[in-house]
């Protein structure tokens, strides 16, 4: 299901390069600008279908980046760090250079995190079902309390990170 939403990018190609290249830097301002605006969803779509016009040109390798980018952010309450993983994942995998693949493999290890540790607190945060457990109620809660508060820290330094890494890429490149 992941890969049917990611949608397939296998390598380069030269599938209208010239079109696509023209389209790609438009095409990017206009997600981002949407992704600014928080319409997440249709940010990814246009970068979905871009890459679905021009499959295998650079501005669809990098659709998958950016993708990946839109799912990891906080606010997107459809984004999902198993799907930015796996966005991450399928950009790394492209032979040859690419602009971001230091940076998607370090959210692709933040996205896995980040679903670690909610699986982590949906597990604890499980209510007991026995009276003896329901005995040391407070105890627990003051535990899940606590985990749950290490949590928000863990997301909150990641977040932190990620925002710091937006803030790198979108810096201006000196000539």
């Amino acid at each position: 299901m992941v890969l049917a939403a990611i949608g397939c990018v296998a390598g380069r190609t030269s599938s209208n390069p010239e079109t696509a290249n023209h389209d790609w830097p438009t095409t990017l301002g206009q997600a981002e600008a949407a992704a600014s605006e928080r319409r997440y969803a249709d940010a990814d779509r246009m970068l979905a279908d871009f890459a679905t016009r021009y499959p295998g040109t650079d501005g669809a390798v990098e659709s998958l980046y950016w993708r990946g980018v839109i799912e990891l952010e906080p606010t997107n309450h459809d984004g999902a760090p198993t799907t930015a993983a796996a966005l991450f994942e399928q950009y790394n995998k492209v032979e040859g250079p690419l602009p971001h693949r230091v940076e998607a493999d370090i959210l692709r290890h933040v996205a896995l995190h980040l679903q670690a540790s909610a699986a982590t607190a949906l597990a604890s945060a499980t209510p007991a079902a026995t009276p003896a457990a329901s005995a040391s109620a407070p105890a627990d809660l003051k535990a899940k309390d606590t985990e749950i508060q290490r949590l928000k820290d863990e997301l909150a330094k990641a977040n932190d990170e990620l925002e710091r890494i937006k803030r790198r890429l979108t810096a201006p490149t000196k000539p």
